[in-house]
């Protein structure tokens, strides 16, 4: 039986436009937090081993939320629950965790203190009253257990537009988009790799520093190079995240066309990337700078998640083709807010939904300078130790891997998938990423 509170704002949504078989264009950030306060507690109808169909959609409502659950009511929907995972960091993690608990403080300006490698704050210390949860939350996402970093030698980013039909998909394996919805039209194809530099807890013997020359100057470093269409192949970019979080981003790109190196400046990572439905901060749910932002704690809350694919790249299906084909677990989240100090920013805020074990997002959403939802993202990530489904190349390394994540332009009625192939986690020395960050043979690629 659903509660009588549970009805009673279900009835409210449905009377002012929630009901499950429209789109709505009036959520905003108050219609979720309302949402995550009304249904915080809720348990399931369904439970592991379960196919939720459409005649029983209205069982994930409570774990999903407004503008984001309307995207399933088709006939074909399903969601294959199964068992709430245990992904536990990998054990050098856990074990920087422990040596270094209580230490990490926070400034006045909300930087780290006293920060050495694993999570820095308890999420016990975590709380809706405390003005400096959110930064703290921010804090643990910011450095969850990532291993040296990711690396992705074939990305493909799909820009799909809502309503019609598509044909066949060049380049791309069979089932990657089940069915014909949606068109396809652009197909974008990349690699990337990101490199950690400081905080590591795999390196306690150097003093959790990556060793190279200057390493302790940054965080990470990012590279990428695009690969296909003709027109921007061999376009290649590369950024430096500072250690100070206080410092501001380096970032070099290579554009074939003009021959040339340029810097291009940080304020330029809020803008779309590439054409897409995202910005360089919104890459992993948040890939900012923690002190750009205001943060506020709202609490836990299970949503449900694709944490552990059956599939080595995502799926997608759909009345237009871009919500995730894959089984799904409850996972208990962080509630994260951010809002962005900079007035010029495109959204008023961001909602975050952190995974509670592996500070992986699980969700998150973004609302306009009107306080609208905008954007919906919800990553897809596998299990390093499941080697049930396929091979695994990370096992071992205890490390959720991020697979994908479809990003919904909720008011345009498009999209942008994010598909990664031939992707892993490896361990890194200085030999293998020797010219791959080197600004003096970023003309010539990736080595």
């Amino acid at each position: 039986m659903k509660s009588f509170l549970g009805l009673l704002v279900l009835c409210c949504w449905v009377g002012t436009g929630w009901a499950a078989n429209e789109h709505s264009p009036g959520t905003t950030k108050e219609t979720v937090l309302r949402w995550v306060e009304t249904f915080r507690s809720a348990k399931p109808e369904f439970q592991a081993g379960e196919t939720v169909k459409l005649d029983d959609l209205e069982k994930v409502r409570p774990f999903l939320p407004p503008g984001y659950f309307e995207e399933y009511n088709f006939p074909d929907v399903e969601f294959v629950i199964t068992q709430t995972g245990d992904y536990p960091p990998h054990p050098v993690y856990r074990e920087a965790t422990e040596k270094f608990a209580g230490q990490t403080e926070l400034a006045a300006d909300g930087a780290l203190e006293n920060y050495t490698a694993g999570q820095p704050f308890p999420d016990a210390s975590l709380d809706t009253q405390d003005p400096e949860s959110g930064i703290k939350a921010a804090w643990n996402f910011n450095f969850r257990w990532q291993h040296y970093g990711q690396r992705v030698d074939r990305y493909a980013y799909l820009l799909v537009q809502g309503g019609g039909t598509h044909g066949p998909i060049a380049d791309l394996p069979e089932g990657v988009i089940r069915g014909t919805g949606g068109q396809i039209e652009r197909v974008l194809w990349q690699r990337y790799q990101r490199v950690y530099f400081t905080h590591l807890a795999i390196l306690p013997t150097n003093n959790y520093t990556f060793p190279a020359p200057e390493a302790e100057q940054f965080e990470f470093k990012d590279y990428s190079e695009f690969l296909a269409p003709y027109e921007q192949r061999g376009q290649r970019a590369v950024i430096q995240r500072p250690a100070d979080p206080r410092l501001a981003d380096q970032a070099w790109s290579y554009s074939p066309a003009l021959r040339r190196v340029r810097r291009f400046s940080a304020e330029e990572r809020a803008d779309s990337f590439a054409g897409t439905d995202t910005t360089l901060d919104d890459f992993y749910g948040f890939s900012g700078h923690p002190l750009d932002y205001n943060w506020t704690f709202h609490g836990w809350k299970e949503v449900l998640h694709v944490m552990n694919s059956r599939y080595p790249y995502p799926h997608y299906y759909g009345p237009n083709g871009w919500l995730p084909y894959d089984r799904w677990e409850l996972r208990r989240c962080a509630v994260v807010e951010m809002a962005p100090k900079d007035p010029r920013h495109p959204y008023s805020s961001k909602l975050l939904f952190w995974d509670a074990q592996t500070y992986r997002t699980a969700l998150a959403l973004a609302f306009d300078r009107d306080g609208k939802l905008w954007k919906i993202w919800q990553p897809q990530n596998s299990w390093s130790e499941d080697t049930v489904e396929q091979p695994n190349p990370d096992q071992g390394l205890f490390i959720a891997r991020y697979e994908g994540v479809p990003t919904i332009d909720v008011q345009n009625r498009q999209a942008t998938l994010y598909i990664t192939f031939e992707m892993d986690y490896p361990a890194v020395a200085p030999v293998d990423i020797e010219g791959l960050f080197d600004l003096n043979k970023l003309t010539e690629g990736r080595r």
